[in-house]
């Protein structure tokens, strides 16, 4: 019981921190949007 509780504790943390990573991507919080014309060329 106590290993299911903590796979799905440790699951619910995985998908946050994914969630996060692919929002701030998508915003550009992580220093490239991908988007050269944005930043006037980032690479």
């Amino acid at each position: 019981m106590g290993t299911v509780v903590t796979g799905a504790v440790l699951a619910v943390i995985v998908c946050l921190i994914i969630r996060k990573l692919a929002h701030d991507k998508k915003t550009g919080k992580n220093g490239c949007c991908g988007d050269c014309s944005r930043c006037k060329g980032c690479h």
